[in-house]
């Protein structure tokens, strides 16, 4: 609970069941209307998607917004689901999936996504009128959404199999977690060349997992 100044008193009441967390490091201040509007939907579906698609315990993640403020919950996956998520994380590491979501992003979802933001930037939004400015604003915000829940899609990609290797190599050697990223430093061709036309296309990207 906490108290404006001068102002109403601000519950800070759960927002649904479960444990809630709240999120300083994405969102340190408070989020805009807009980001609160469009943002969580596509960011659960894109968990629910990874979880599916990784074979993990979980059925996804869920922010939702106090006043502004971000707070974030783990969704359990269902009961009859658990078996099929066991065997599908094995499934994962015998045939490391994520050089598979590498193809399929490099292949498909990158090349549409610089087209569709190349279409958007196309327009002049100035010499619109204002129906025609309501839709190509509407575009916008639809296509933000649907590269908000792509980010999110591909996340894992990044993240397990750089797990993976930070939890065995540091068992086997006792190196920090810190020095062996360092390891990784410029292995991914888009963020290490300032040249690369997709530098300017950032929404729904994700690092390329090269070493792995």
């Amino acid at each position: 609970m906490a108290t404006e100044s001068n102002g109403p008193e601000l519950r800070f009441e759960p927002p649904g069941p479960g444990f809630w967390e709240l999120d300083p490091v994405h969102f340190p201040r408070p989020a805009t209307r807009y980001w609160m509007e469009v943002h969580p939907r596509s960011f659960e579906r894109g968990t629910q998607e990874f979880a599916e698609l990784y074979g993990m315990l979980i059925g996804g993640l869920v922010m939702a917004y106090l006043h502004g403020f971000a707070y974030r919950a783990v969704k359990p996956p269902a009961d009859d689901e658990v078996p099929r998520r066991l065997e599908r994380a094995e499934e994962v590491f015998e045939r490391k999936f994520w050089r598979e979501q590498l193809h399929e992003w490099n292949e498909t979802f990158k090349p549409a996504s610089i087209r569709a933001h190349r279409d958007l930037q196309s327009v002049d939004p100035d010499g619109l009128p204002d129906d025609a400015l309501v839709e190509h604003l509407t575009r916008c915000r639809d296509h933000h959404a649907e590269m908000l829940y792509q980010h999110m899609r591909f996340t894992a990609a990044a993240i397990v199999p750089t797990g993976d290797f930070l939890a065995h190599v540091g068992d086997w050697t006792g190196v920090s977690p810190a020095e062996l990223l360092g390891l990784m430093r410029g292995t991914a061709p888009v963020p290490a060349d300032p040249t690369s036309p997709c530098r300017g296309f950032r929404v729904g990207a994700r690092p390329t997992t090269r070493l792995l």
